[in-house]
């Protein structure tokens, strides 16, 4: 990170109710596995990009971070 660089937070993007439970889900395993842990004061904040797969795999990722994968029930339909 550059010394100068100056805390940003940006708003959180809106989900349909389908994919807010599978970023919901997500979140928990990964808290659950200790791969994250809960932050309540930090500066920066960026949004997650919830990007759904033909594959019916959903990658769940920060701007900055890894993938997360988590697979869709194939319902029929629209995500």
């Amino acid at each position: 990170m550059e010394e100068d660089a100056k805390p940003v937070r940006q708003p959180q993007r809106r989900l349909n109710p389908h994919m807010q439970e599978v970023v919901r889900s997500e979140v928990l395993k990964l808290l659950q596995a200790g791969i994250i842990y809960p932050i309540s004061d930090s500066l920066w904040v960026s949004p997650t990009q919830v990007v759904p797969k033909k594959s019916g795999i959903t990658v769940i990722q920060n701007e900055k971070g890894r993938k997360s994968l988590h697979v869709l029930p194939q319902d029929g339909g629209c995500v």
